[in-house]
This record gives C-alpha cells, structure tokens and sequence, in this order.
C-alpha cells in the first residue's frame, strides 16, 4: 500500500511531466473525436469536459481522454458510432436490411444533443470525418469475407479488381462499424 508521501510525489511528478510535454510539443496526441467536431481548436475551446455525452452514448464507444494534458476529460471515440439508432448493436444481417430501406433511419447524435456548450455540433453526414479507416491487406479475406461491406451504412466500401475491399473516403465518416464487426482484424481507425 503507497504511503501518503508516495501517493504526492507521484501525483506531483505525474503534472510536471504532463506539463513538460505539452510545453515540449508532444502534449497532444492525436485522437478519433464524436460526430460533430469540425475543427479541432474550436472543440477544445468549448468543451467543458462535462463527460455528458460519453453518459448518453448508446454503445458506450464514447470515453474521456486521459492520454494528453492539453485535452485531458475530452470525449474520444473509442469504439464505434452507431449513428442511426437502429444500428446500436449492428450486424452483419442487421446492417444490411437497414441499408434496404428507402428511408435512412433515426439519427443518433445523443451526444450533440446532449452537449451544453455546442462543442458537439451537428453537422450534414458529407461533412461529418470523424476517422480514416484503413484496410491491412495482408489480413484481408476479400471474398471468403466482405463483412466490411455488408456492415457499412454509408456504403463507402466497394470492390477493387484484386477483390480487396476499397474504403471510398468521400463517403466514409469513420464510424468504425466495419472496424468493430471485421472477424480479421483487418480494418483500422486512425484520427483524421
């Protein structure tokens, strides 16, 4: 059990650190951000870390950073956005019986809803990035697979010739759906 003098030289030490790296540059690391977040700045200068839209995300994908100094108790998507609350438990049968509608479906955003500040704002789907989703082909199953294709509800995933899926960026959000559902792991998110 840590002694209290421990527990404060850690605390201590801990700040300066996290202090030194922000003054060094290194404070912010780059993160997968909710719907809503336009520009980067803006957010962090109106979030009050309130933690009210990680309480109301419906897949609990939300989460507070604790990575960086500068951006401490903001909201990082780490792990998928639903989007449309029908697909808050998506699947692969699911998904694609949602994508046959002719309507879209009810749109999620409880977190903008619930932001006090309008850090969270919301925004036309075109203009929503939250990630960039890359495909690791070597882990890829192309054919045997295509679950990425069938999860997507934005139908941003098509076919090359060489059967590999192809991620068409002008019409992914970067959801992380085909990232959470993919049975090889071959999908990733990285912060746009």
């Amino acid at each position: 059990m840590l002694m209290r003098r421990e527990v404060i030289v850690l605390g201590v030490s801990s700040l300066i650190s996290l202090s030194l790296l922000t003054i060094l540059g290194a404070g912010r690391v780059k993160v997968i951000r909710p719907p809503g977040v336009e520009n980067e700045e803006e957010f962090l200068s109106l979030c009050i870390r309130c933690g009210k839209c990680v309480d109301v995300c419906p897949t609990n994908g939300l989460k507070l950073n604790y990575f960086s100094f500068e951006d401490l108790g903001t909201p990082i998507l780490e792990g998928f956005c639903a989007f449309y609350l029908e697909l808050i438990q998506p699947s692969r049968l699911k998904n694609v019986e949602f994508k046959k509608r002719v309507w879209n479906g009810n749109l999620c955003f409880r977190c903008i809803d619930v932001c006090p500040t309008r850090a969270l704002k919301r925004l036309p789907i075109s203009k929503i990035k939250m990630a960039r989703i890359n495909i690791i082909t070597e882990r890829c199953r192309k054919a045997e697979c295509y679950v990425c294709i069938d999860i997507c509800p934005f139908d941003a995933i098509s076919i090359e010739r060489n059967g590999l899926p192809e991620i068409m960026f002008e019409k992914c959000v970067g959801c992380r759906q085909c990232e959470k559902l993919c049975p090889y792991n071959a999908m990733v998110a990285e912060p746009v």
